[in-house]
């Protein structure tokens, strides 16, 4: 064999060992490759249960407040049916008009006053009135029907007729931004209201929850209107951070 056979040789067989490098090497980058896919997957899947557990957690119904559907105990004023609660003069001086505050706005409305109002004033000025007048049939229709479902969870509509509520220091303060909706009916307009007020003597009837004088406790009132005419969809409690 002369000399440049040999080097030949030498050449073809430390072409092999580089070939046999480079196969191992990219055998070794191809399984690194795999590992790093298969983790990431394996971090996506677990992403993906997350998001999924908590998209589940958002779309948990969500139910509308009604005292009316606990048991508070005793300790509510006896009160007939008919009982003119005017005729108490301690009450007949409590101001029982709806005090409403919007935009660093506060505007003040006796029922006398509604035609004044704007359609959701007057949906809460209607609202008092009924519910101190005991009137139930008004007040079954300041509600959506959704309210009345709740989610599955039924509301009972009130009595036509329930004992009069010694409503004052009525509050009604609009929170957030109005949001609205395209809809087959018209524009629907949504808005929540934090609404407070005491109850004088208070019966049960009405609010349970609120069985102290001087006691008030606010809810969330959600609002929907429709070409002007405003309902109550939805009643909520405050939850306050710790």
């Amino acid at each position: 064999m002369n000399n440049n056979d040999e080097i030949k040789r030498r050449d073809a067989e430390q072409e092999a060992i580089v070939r046999a490098l480079d196969a191992k090497k990219r055998k070794r980058i191809l399984i690194k490759v795999i590992v790093w896919v298969c983790v990431a997957l394996a971090l996506l899947t677990v992403l993906w249960l997350v998001l999924k557990n908590c998209s589940g957690k958002g779309e948990q119904k969500s139910y509308s407040f009604d005292p009316l559907s606990q048991d508070y105990g005793a300790g509510f004023y006896e009160q007939a049916l008919d009982f003119d609660i005017f005729t108490d003069e301690i009450y007949a001086d409590k101001d029982i008009g709806v005090r409403f505050y919007a935009d660093n706005v506060e505007e003040y409305f006796l029922p006398e006053d509604r035609d004044g109002a704007t359609s959701q004033q007057k949906l809460f000025i209607d609202y008092f009135n009924a519910a101190i007048h005991g009137d139930g049939k008004t007040l079954n229709t300041l509600f959506t029907n959704e309210y009345f479902e709740n989610a599955g969870r039924p509301i009972k509509r009130y009595p036509d007729k329930f004992q009069m509520q010694k409503i004052y220091a009525i509050r009604v303060e609009k929170t957030g931004v109005s949001k609205t909706e395209g809809t087959m009916e018209g524009t629907m307009i949504y808005e929540q209201y934090r609404v407070s007020f005491i109850i004088k003597d208070n019966n049960g009837k009405f609010r349970p929850d609120l069985p102290e004088e001087e006691s008030s406790i606010p809810l969330i009132y959600d609002v929907i209107t429709v070409q002007g005419e405003s309902k109550i969809n939805r009643i909520s409690e405050i939850v306050y951070n710790k």
